[in-house]
């Protein structure tokens, strides 16, 4: 029971710091966007993947050693108050940081799609601008098109 114990808290570790970092990412998300760099855009958006799929493999693991414990379909916070006594602060230090953190995460979201939204709205009306003169802007067609 231990050993399941101690993988769990390894398990939300490395899942907190892949939140973190994805949180970094979208701060860094604002000046990308702000900046209109496409090809900083992109490598943002893989990295943001990267670590998307890292949280996944997170999530899926815990969801085994929750089972293994016999806390499936629990929250953490409901977890640590039912864990064996040593582990309950862990858990619940850990509790409180992931929602800090997703609550960040949240409203760096948030920000970062009204932003997007308004860059697009000022590219669209660049472009209906530019073509009541029948300029033409060159198309470039991505290739996840």
């Amino acid at each position: 029971m231990t050993q399941s114990y101690e993988n769990l808290l390894a398990i939300l570790e490395k899942e907190f710091s892949l939140c973190t970092r994805l949180m970094e990412l979208l701060q860094q998300e604002r000046e990308v966007v702000a900046s209109l760099d496409p090809d900083a855009l992109e490598q943002l958006l893989r990295d943001k993947e990267v670590i998307s799929s890292g949280i996944r493999v997170c999530d899926e693991a815990r969801e085994r050693v929750l089972e293994e414990l016999g806390f499936k379909d629990m929250t953490i916070c409901e977890v640590s108050r039912r864990a064996e006594a040593v582990y309950r602060e862990p858990l619940a230090s850990l509790a409180s940081r992931f929602t800090s953190i997703i609550h960040r995460i949240s409203e760096l979201n948030s920000f970062n799609s009204m932003l997007i939204e308004k860059s697009l709205y000022h590219i669209k009306t660049s472009y209906n601008f530019l073509s009541t003169f029948e300029v033409s802007a060159p198309q470039k067609i991505s290739v996840e098109a």
